[in-house]
């Protein structure tokens, strides 16, 4: 046999290797029509009832999401609970703060009751994610579903940026994790247009004032959150914008005009040479920012997703099927 059919054999072996061993396959908004076609009805559903129910529920999803997708992708790793014998990463600094577990485990349950075992708590959570946007006066968006949980979870992995980094290593960060522009990272800032942070955040921008943030602005937060350091069982919050703190708007972009925001990291995205026209667009531009905004968001929910046979479908959310993992 001549050198070029050896070279076509050993092509077919490769293609019959990879058709054999490869089962992923790409995200689709139909996942589910044949195994769970109510899913996203029920999981909208029990989410406008427990947002209803608190409305600080819904900020708190989405930040979720953005904790889960940049450490390991979109593969529900953060919502592994630890146990005595093993860590997760909600036991690293970063997620000691994150909220709305319980509601991630009651859509679950609706999901387990209606479809055992089909849906995976990662496409729930992009899918609460999603609702939440919705239910806070964001544009509607597709979420492409396929989603397989993650079978991994370690605390050491969580890297995500503090609020005091420097905007230059987050765009960066941005830009490594999920492929994201200087753009989309100041839409992404944008979910600060909702929700809050504790004073822990923030507090040595109150102490050691450097005049970036506006000093009524400064004075207002240093009587809520104090000089001293605190617990954080007892660390008072403050929200992002004030003014509109359940609405997804633009009014972010204007307290970042205004030397109006809490956080370091996003105050530098109004004057740094990357972002600040972004800034500055998105300000002036309610209808573009509500727009990009669903886009990016429905970008993030499928950094790093695991498909196919990959990870398992956990059957509740807080524990991996085989307790050994």
């Amino acid at each position: 046999m001549g050198r070029g059919g050896r070279l076509l054999d050993l092509l077919l072996l490769l293609l019959s290797m990879a058709s054999t061993t490869s089962s992923v396959v790409a995200l689709d908004t139909s996942y589910y029509a044949a195994t769970c076609p109510d899913a996203e009805a029920i999981v909208k559903d029990t989410m406008s009832q427990l947002h209803y129910t608190d409305p600080t529920l819904s900020p708190a999803i989405m930040r979720l999401l953005f904790h889960d997708c940049f450490v390991r992708g979109c593969d529900a790793s953060v919502l592994i609970a630890p146990t005595p014998r093993r860590s997760s990463e909600r036991a690293a600094i970063p997620n000691h703060t994150l909220r709305g577990l319980p509601a991630v485990d009651a859509v679950k349950r609706a999901l387990e009751s209606a479809c055992p075992g089909a849906v995976s708590c990662a496409d729930a959570l992009a899918l609460m994610a999603r609702d939440a946007v919705s239910l806070l006066g964001g544009s509607a968006y597709s979420v492409a579903l396929g989603r397989r949980d993650g079978v991994v979870s370690n605390p050491w992995e969580v890297d995500l940026p503090p609020p005091f980094a420097a905007l230059h290593d987050v765009l960066a960060y941005f830009a490594g994790k999920g492929g994201f522009s200087a753009e989309e990272t100041v839409v992404l800032f944008g979910a600060h247009t909702v929700g809050g942070a504790h004073c822990s955040s923030f507090r040595y921008r109150l102490t050691k004032p450097d005049g970036t943030m506006d000093e009524a602005v400064r004075c207002g937060m240093l009587d809520t959150c104090g000089a001293a350091e605190l617990p954080l069982e007892t660390d008072p919050a403050a929200f992002f914008d004030p003014d509109t703190p359940f609405v997804v708007d633009n009014n972010y972009y204007a307290q970042l005009l205004g030397n109006r925001t809490l956080l370091q990291v996003d105050q530098e995205a109004a004057t740094h040479n990357a972002t600040k026209h972004h800034v500055a667009y998105y300000a002036a531009s309610p209808d573009a920012f509500m727009q990009r905004f669903s886009e990016v968001m429905a970008k993030l929910s499928n950094v790093g997703v695991m498909e196919g046979d990959a990870g398992e479908v956990r059957k509740v959310c807080s524990r991996y099927n085989n307790n050994n993992n």
